[in-house]
């Protein structure tokens, strides 16, 4: 099967031959260290058999400038039509999945993390409580622009809309689970909405703890959550329990204390686990819960890529 055949096959809670495996490394220095081991970062990919792919924007949503909220929602966003924000993905979409055989997942910028890179996450965090109703408003500025981003990226070829959205910190969520309702469900499903009529996948990106809001998710039609961080609170056994067959999941390995410090004992069983978790009757893309950082060697990398592909196979 292709790579993209496999990560299609868990967002349908289908098994396929076996579990689909990719990797965040987008730290520059750790890319480095893998070219000076493999050769190169597509050479490293190549050697973990990873079945998919996440790719950026090459520019983003804002202008420079931007001051207070205020500005925020004065200000005239990039046009999301414009051709220049697609050179990345388009040459990705041709590599990635036509010459590889991968899923492509497009980095989406979602309504509180994009506003909390303008603001400051204090001040957002402040102004959601002091000026509900500007924020509401600026997310769904964001949530409009990304919606056109989402449908063009699909246009495009990418598989799989990615919307990046942290509300969590170590167990429990940066604001109440009713403020999210309130504010983030409504906006966040403008872009989730525009990418399922399109034909897409949509999956969430949410470090940290956000039990609170899966059944939301859900409802709002996202398929598939990345990481369920445990070292913040998340239960893996518990999601399996709770959400097979209706959300899958996108990471598992700790990034934390197993990858970098764990024994080398601990982490292959920490991958062995998760495995024997989460394989049964799919929905699951096995990926590391952040991108790997440079207190962690590639030999552990690479034992734990290992360890993941003697428990892939149906």
């Amino acid at each position: 099967m292709l790579g993209r055949e496999r990560v299609l096959a868990a967002f349908a809670h289908e098994e396929a031959d076996r579990v689909p495996r990719t990797i965040w490394m987008f730290r520059e220095d750790v890319r480095e260290a893998v070219a000076e081991r493999h050769g190169s970062v597509d050479a490293f990919f190549d050697f973990l058999d990873i079945d998919s792919f996440q790719t950026f924007p090459s520019k983003g949503m804002w202008p420079g400038g931007v001051g207070g909220i205020d500005d925020a929602l004065d200000a005239t966003l990039t046009d999301p039509d414009d051709e220049d924000i697609y050179r990345a993905i388009r040459h990705d979409v041709e590599f990635q999945k036509g010459q590889k055989g991968r899923a492509v997942f497009c980095q989406t910028p979602g309504v509180f993390e994009t506003s909390n890179g303008v603001l400051g996450i204090e001040n957002s965090l402040t102004l959601l409580a002091m000026e509900p109703d500007k924020c509401h408003a600026l997310y769904e500025k964001i949530a409009r622009w990304a919606a056109i981003y989402a449908r063009n990226c699909l246009d495009v070829g990418v598989d799989i809309v990615h919307i990046s959205d942290d509300w969590g910190e170590n167990e429990r969520m940066m604001m109440r689970p009713e403020v999210w309702r309130e504010h983030i469900y409504p906006t966040e499903s403008i872009t989730v909405e525009a990418a399922r009529s399109a034909g897409g996948c949509v999956s969430v990106h949410c470090d940290g703890y956000f039990y609170d809001v899966l059944d939301d998710l859900v409802e709002m039609g996202v398929q598939c959550v990345h990481p369920v961080q445990q070292s913040a609170g998340m239960d893996v056994a518990k999601f399996k329990r709770e959400y097979a067959g209706r959300l899958a999941l996108y990471g598992g390995l700790d990034i934390r204390h197993t990858l970098p410090r764990g024994t080398l004992q601990e982490l292959e069983d920490e991958v062995r686990d998760l495995f024997r978790t989460m394989k049964p009757g799919g929905g699951f893309v096995f990926c590391t819960a952040h991108t790997v950082q440079p207190d962690t060697t590639l030999e552990r990398v690479e034992l734990a890529y290992r360890v993941a592909d003697e428990e892939s196979t149906y």
